[in-house]
């Protein structure tokens, strides 16, 4: 498996593992735990309007990390397969931003900010791995195997100055 398989690997992964957590965040049924116990509230005494508003902000997260996972493949599979170079960047940035803030504002609420974290370090280091392998630019020699050793293009057999006269300078 070459570095650039890993990396699209790596990348289709990280959208793969985002749109899971997408799915938990719109298909939670009631509030979690960690929540209740952030704002020190038994699930019975919990006012109904907190419950909704925290649900809300969850489906709203949900389906903006859906967006960004449904994207990320999206991407992998078209541009960065094809060895687009923005389209590596557009993805790493995408779940990098996403998912880095997502654990940043997770973690203070004793949430699994880990996996959000993971998800965004998967699509970085999937990023730099599935970069294309460099080609040769415009106006860049590459060497000949009968190139002379002074870098200039090969002469052709019959004129080879070895032992013969030297150049005309006229």
């Amino acid at each position: 498996m070459t570095r650039r398989t890993v990396g699209l690997v790596l990348l289709n992964m990280a959208g793969v593992l985002v749109i899971a957590g997408a799915l938990y965040d719109l298909l939670v049924p009631c509030v979690p735990a960690n929540h209740l116990a952030y704002v020190g509230a038994a699930t019975d005494r919990l006012d109904p309007r907190y419950a909704e508003l925290d649900l809300a902000m969850l489906r709203s997260i949900g389906g903006c990390l859906l967006a960004v996972g449904l994207t990320t493949l999206i991407l992998t599979n078209g541009p960065v397969r094809r060895g687009e170079p923005w389209a590596l960047l557009a993805a790493a940035m995408l779940v990098g931003v996403a998912e880095g803030n997502n654990a940043y504002r997770m973690y203070p609420f004793n949430s699994p900010w880990y996996g959000p974290l993971g998800f965004a370090v998967l699509a970085l280091v999937g990023a730099a791995l599935a970069t294309p392998p460099r080609r040769a630019r415009a106006g860049q020699r590459v060497a000949e195997p009968a190139a002379s050793l002074k870098g200039g293009p090969a002469e052709p057999l019959g004129n080879s100055r070895i032992g013969g006269e030297p150049p005309s300078m006229s």
